[in-house]
C-alpha cells in the first residue's frame, strides 16, 4: 500500500500471561484505538479456550483485527500476515484511530515494527512429504537437529517442539539457503511506523503461578470439550494450528497416551518454555521497549503505561 502517512503505532508486547490483553483494551479506550492481533495462536476459528482468546466482555467493544479468520488446517505465512497487518494499520490510521499491535509472537511483531521484507515462499510438497516421513519415524527431535545444523540462527528463533513450525522453517531454509532472507529479517532502511513499544514483565515465580491459574481456568471453561469438537470436525495435530501448546498435549491425553493431570503438567512445561522463547525476542535491555512491571500492582502499571503513551502521542 503506497501512502505518505507514517502512522503512529502503539505496540504492547511481552510473554504469555503478563497482562497484554487488559492493557491493550484499556489503552484503546483511553487513546481511541483499535487492536491488531500479533499472536499467531489467535488466527484460527474454533480455538478459543486453549489460546486464552479474549472474550467479548474482555474486549469491551474495542475492535480487534486479525483474530478468528482462518480454519485450523489453513496455511498462513509470515509474508501474508505482514502484508495484511500493514494494510490494516494504515486503514485504522486513515479512520483517525490509533492502531495498537498486541502479541507475544516476536517474529510477527518485529516484522511489522522493523519493516521486514518477507518473501512469499511456496510450500515444497516433495520436501514436506520427506520431512513428514522423518517426523513419523524419528520424531521432532530429529527435525530440530537438522534445522539446527543447517541454520542455527533460524533454529534459535523457532519453537523446536512444534513439528509444523520446524518443518516450515526447514522449507524456508532449503528454498533459499543464503542471505538474511532465510531469517525473514531483511529490514527496511526506514522503519514504516512511528512506534512506541510497551513491554510487560512479571516476576518469574508469579508468572509461573499465573500460568497454572490460566490452565485451571481453561479446564473450567471447556478446554477438553473444545478439543473434542475440533477432533470430531476432522482436525488433528497434522494441522498446523492443532500442533500448538495446549492442543497436542490434550489430544495425546484423549488418545490415551497419559492422564489429564499429565496433560496439564506438560502444557505448563511447554508454556514456560514458550515464555523463555518469547523473552529472547523481547529483551530487557532493548532500548526501544518501555518496560512496565505488572507483578505487584497490574492496575497501577497499566495506568503508568497509558500515561506514557499519551505523552508519546503529543
Amino acid at each position: 500500500m503506497t501512502t505518505s502517512i507514517i502512522p503512529d503505532l502503539l505496540a504492547v508486547v511481552g510473554a504469555t500471561a503478563t497482562g497484554k490483553t487488559v492493557l491493550s483494551v484499556e489503552s484503546a479506550l483511553a487513546l481511541d484505538g483499535e487492536v491488531v492481533n500479533g499472536d499467531s495462536r489467535l488466527f484460527y476459528r474454533g480455538m478459543n479456550v486453549a489460546t486464552a482468546r479474549p472474550t467479548q466482555d474482555e474486549m469491551k467493544g474495542v475492535p480487534h483485527h486479525l483474530m478468528d479468520f482462518l480454519d485450523p488446517n489453513d496455511e498462513y505465512s509470515l509474508a501474508s500476515y505482514v502484508k495484511r497487518a500493514r494494510t490494516l494499520i494504515y486503514e485504522i490510521t486513515v479512520r483517525g484511530k490509533l492502531p495498537i499491535l498486541v502479541g507475544g509472537t516476536g517474529q510477527y511483531i518485529w516484522a511489522l515494527i522493523e519493516g521486514w521484507e518477507v518473501p512469499e515462499i511456496e510450500p515444497d510438497a516433495q520436501l514436506r512429504a520427506e520431512l513428514e516421513l522423518k517426523l513419523g519415524s524419528e520424531g521432532v527431535e530429529s527435525l530440530a537437529d537438522e534445522l539446527t545444523q543447517i541454520a542455527p540462527a533460524v533454529a534459535a528463533n523457532t519453537d523446536l517442539l512444534n513439528p509444523r513450525r520446524v518443518i516450515r522453517a526447514i522449507e524456508r531454509v532449503r528454498s533459499n539457503p543464503s542471505g538474511d532472507v532465510v531469517n525473514n529479517r531483511q529490514k527496511a532502511r526506514d522503519e514504516p511506523f512511528n512506534a512506541h513499544i510497551i513491554g510487560l514483565t512479571v516476576e518469574r515465580s508469579v508468572l509461573h503461578q499465573r500460568v497454572l491459574d490460566r490452565l485451571d481456568n481453561m479446564l473450567a471453561n471447556g478446554w477438553v470439550k473444545e478439543i473434542e469438537s475440533l477432533l470430531a470436525a476432522g482436525y488433528s495435530t497434522d494441522d498446523r494450528a492443532l500442533s500448538g501448546i495446549g492442543y497436542r498435549q490434550m489430544i495425546a491425553h484423549l488418545g490415551g497416551e497419559y492422564d489429564l493431570d499429565e496433560a496439564v503438567r506438560l502444557t505448563a512445561v511447554a508454556t514456560n518454555r514458550l515464555i523463555r522463547h518469547q523473552n529472547n525476542w523481547f529483551k530487557q535491555d532493548d532500548p526501544r521497549i518501555d518496560w512496565v512491571d505488572m507483578t505487584d500492582d497490574p492496575e497501577e502499571g497499566a495506568k503508568s503505561a497509558i500515561e506514557a503513551a499519551k505523552t508519546w502521542r503529543r
